[in-house]
């Protein structure tokens, strides 16, 4: 296993490989919000065989939830998962997703949606979230309400609440969002389901531990070993038979030798996930993906969107 990081045995036809797949993906749509221009510009980060070769592993790493995909993403959540979760919590009984359809029509109480903002005088993802929400289901903007109304929608009959959220990485921002916003009022009268569209481990259990009263069901779920530094066959970094994850890790670092914002290089919570939606990049991912630093890195995707 090398000291030092280098390009195994056959890197430039697997460096061609990923990137002409990556152009596909960009060419065709499926990667709608990217543009040649942004990957050509990300691709000049990396230099000599040992850079292009890593930049091949973060973009065959790289998973990109497009527009259409979130809003897929966000029917799931109406159309299956809220259902399902009224039907297993004995809140109601729909025999057909007509009916369903129906009392959601009709403005039924039953169920309404909560973005998690927090508090800081930011714009927060979960905002564009349950705009492109309610864009996704056609959705009455009834059903989605801010945290300071739900104790008013809880009197008007509501039984489940939602809360919305593209991603929980480590669970502490959701943690600091119910306690800005109290929940215990209301246990008695009302089911709490977080449904982010992707959701770490760790935040999974961590809310579990710490908020056991609120159900938390993400459509995409991503375990420690997504990790990009996370060591593969006998150790080696991606399984490629040369290099060790520490080596590639000084690699990474190198990269960012001359940049002024070296903060969570690896991700908040050191996650190193490789992982973003058209509104947004969670910044569990490496910085590598949404750093933009003029003279010193071009960025891939945007750390977010308004």
């Amino acid at each position: 296993m090398s000291s030092e990081f280098k390009a195994p045995k056959g890197w430039d036809s697997y460096v061609s490989s990923v990137i002409d797949k990556t152009r596909l993906l960009i060419s065709l749509g499926i990667w709608e919000g990217i543009d040649e221009l942004d990957l050509n510009r990300w691709l000049k980060n990396f230099k000599g065989q040992e850079g292009k070769y890593f930049s091949a592993c973060i973009l065959d790493a790289f998973t990109y939830r497009s527009k259409k995909m979130c809003h897929s993403m966000m029917r799931n959540i109406l159309m299956d998962m809220v259902p399902n979760f009224c039907r297993n919590n004995a809140i109601s009984n729909f025999e057909t997703i007509s009916e369903w359809k129906n009392r959601l029509s009709e403005g039924d109480s039953l169920v309404r949606f909560v973005p998690v903002n927090i508090m800081d005088g930011r714009v927060k993802s979960a905002t564009v979230v349950a705009r492109n929400f309610i864009e996704a289901n056609d959705l009455q903007q009834r059903f989605v309400q801010q945290p300071d109304a739900i104790g008013r929608a809880i009197e008007n009959g509501t039984k489940v609440i939602v809360f919305l959220d593209d991603f929980a990485g480590s669970g502490s921002q959701f943690l600091r969002f119910i306690k800005e916003n109290p929940l215990d009022a209301y246990l008695e009268n009302v089911k709490f389901l977080y449904a982010p569209l992707c959701a770490h481990i760790d935040a999974i259990e961590k809310i579990r531990r710490n908020a056991p009263f609120v159900r938390v069901i993400p459509i995409d779920r991503l375990k420690r070993e997504h990790n990009f530094f996370s060591a593969c066959s006998r150790g080696y970094f991606r399984g490629d038979g040369i290099n060790s994850v520490e080596s590639a890790k000084e690699y990474y670092l190198s990269l960012f030798e001359n940049s002024s914002e070296r903060k969570y290089l690896f991700g908040m919570s050191s996650q190193s996930l490789t992982y973003s939606f058209f509104m947004s990049t969670p910044n569990n991912n490496l910085k590598a993906l949404y750093h933009n630093e003029s003279g010193v890195w071009n960025r891939l995707v945007f750390r977010g969107r308004s």
